[in-house]
């Protein structure tokens, strides 16, 4: 016998019982640092001997690959070769996000000397997983520039928030600040790091595009409100470069996530591409907004179909209220309230209007101290 509905007409004698569960629905789990990356692969060598062994593992360029550590993308994408040799270097970027937290990735490859063309496709694909960070190490600044903003403003159009981490491929400060634009959902980091090389067994320079690969990683052990600023990079003993004071500065002005040398290798602070002074200029703010916007989604969807009247919407209510409350109890939140209403003509119109008013916690980025001497 249905629970949703008492059977009509009426006919045999009984007791008939409608339940009505809106009030069991809650928000599951959200995630908040699951990485997408697209680099390039290389088939392994066929078996002179057996060129059809099928033991030979070999890359599968067509689809996406959920990677949970470096053992696994080794066996999906094969080893990675020398800097000097044309692609083949996603499993290198896949082992920076390793060494530097990164638990879950979902990766595609393409083919060596792909285009941005190729990029985008393959990023277009990847973003239909539960991906919220994501990042293209063999792409150059320009080329990841052209590709990235693209990808990220699609997914929120769509209702899927994500952000995309870039290095700067350029040297001179002077030049890295001037490849930064205007996003909120855009981090550019700086310089290259210095890292080792098991293709030829001693370390070697990467350039910036790589240090993308480590950022994500140290980004993705994070929670949405803990921020990135003065964290040590657990993978990175370091830099391509050390930047002088003055530099650092500037970079900070351009809004540049740059890297420093001191006590390990740490992110100065923890920054978006968003204007200077913008609501989203802080990484944490951005993603503790995406992740209040993720779980409300969560919690309404099952609601989308429902009777639109006063329970219904306290069942509403409810739900969302649950979420914001362990955002609250998680320190993401310092504060919010929470209305959930609908007048006759948005019930007409099929409408709930939820209304929530959010204090994100913000980081401490500065301690100022006074001495007073006697």
């Amino acid at each position: 016998m249905s629970e949703s509905a008492f059977p009509s007409p009426l006919v045999v004698p009984g007791t008939y019982i409608r339940v009505r569960a809106e009030g069991l629905i809650s928000v599951g789990g959200v995630s908040t640092g699951n990485i997408g990356i697209v680099g390039t692969a290389n088939e392994p060598p066929e078996d002179p001997d057996d060129p059809d062994d099928p033991n030979v593992e070999k890359p599968d360029f067509r689809g996406t690959h959920l990677v949970s550590d470096y053992a696994s993308a080794r066996k999906t994408f094969g080893s990675y070769g020398a800097l000097a040799e044309d692609g083949g270097q996603l499993t290198r970027s896949l082992e920076l996000a390793y060494r530097n937290g990164a638990r879950i990735v979902y990766a595609r490859a393409v083919q060596p000397e792909s285009g941005p063309d190729v990029y985008t496709a393959a990023f277009e694909e990847l973003v239909k997983d539960d991906v919220n960070i994501l990042i293209a190490p063999e792409l150059s600044t320009e080329q990841a520039l052209a590709v990235l903003p693209a990808i990220v403003a699609t997914a929120a159009k769509a209702g899927h928030d994500m952000i995309a981490v870039i290095g700067s491929d350029a040297g001179a400060a002077d030049a890295i600040a001037s490849q930064v634009g205007t996003n909120d959902r855009i981090v550019m980091t700086a310089p290259g790091i210095v890292a080792y090389d098991a293709s030829i067994k001693k370390e070697v320079t990467l350039a910036g595009t790589y240090t993308a690969a480590a950022f994500a990683g140290l980004l993705s052990t994070l929670a949405p409100q803990s921020s990135p600023t003065n964290k040590v990079l657990p993978g990175v003993t370091k830099l391509a470069q050390r930047f002088p004071y003055g530099d650092v500065v500037k970079l900070l002005d351009a809004r540049v996530a740059v890297l420093e040398q001191r006590r390990g290798v740490r992110v100065v602070r923890g920054l978006t591409t968003d204007e200077k002074g913008g609501p989203f200029s802080q990484i944490t703010t951005r993603r503790i907004t995406d992740l209040a916007k993720a779980g409300i989604r969560q919690a309404a969807d099952p609601f989308i179909g429902r009777l639109n009247n006063q329970r219904v919407r306290k069942a509403l209510h409810g739900a969302i209220d649950g979420f914001l409350t362990t955002m609250l109890v998680d320190e993401a939140l310092t504060h919010y309230t929470l209305d959930v209403t609908a007048t006759r003509q948005d019930e007409i119109s099929g409408r709930a209007v939820v209304t929530a008013l959010l204090r994100p916690t913000f980081s401490i980025d500065y301690v100022v101290v006074t001495l007073v001497l006697e």
